[in-house]
């Protein structure tokens, strides 16, 4: 019984290390969030995420150290409105890029309890089903900045 407790540890955990572990092929960039006007405790986050692996990366849940609540929202025009609405997850197939930007796909940040000042930097963290977690730095930009275009997007 203990020698196939020892083979079943020894075949599972790579396999649950793999999983784990965030992986080189996923990566994160011009990632930001917004700063937020006075008397707000909520604000929106942007990033590119490009997968360069074989296999397809669903995004199930973020983390920050700024807030306790983060969701991933979508703006949707819906008879000449605009609207938003929580997704619940978000899938970036293999080989391909998805962009979070203003006006489409966003993380919400809720509950913030501190002022954001354009410049600083924190940390953040996307969750993965079977891609592990993807830690990156987003910078604080102002509010009422223009946002820059995003690189390697050509219209």
């Amino acid at each position: 019984m203990k020698k196939l407790l020892i083979l079943v540890l020894l075949f599972a955990t790579p396999a649950l290390a793999q999983a784990a572990a965030p992986t080189a092929d996923v990566q994160v960039t011009n990632a930001y969030i917004r700063t937020m006007p006075p008397g707000r405790t909520t604000t929106a986050g942007f990033l590119t995420i490009a997968n360069n692996s074989d296999q397809s990366c669903e995004l199930t849940g973020a983390m920050s150290t700024l807030s306790n609540r983060l969701e991933f929202h979508e703006h949707q025009h819906t008879q000449g409105m605009m609207k938003m609405r929580p997704v619940a997850t978000v899938v970036v197939p293999a080989g391909e890029t998805v962009v979070f930007e203003p006006g489409g796909l966003h993380i919400m940040l809720f509950n913030i309890d501190t002022e954001l000042a354009a410049g600083e930097v924190t940390q953040m963290q996307l969750i993965t089903d079977q891609c592990g977690s993807i830690s990156f730095d987003a910078k604080v930009r102002s509010l009422l900045a223009k946002p820059k275009k995003m690189e390697g997007m050509h219209h």
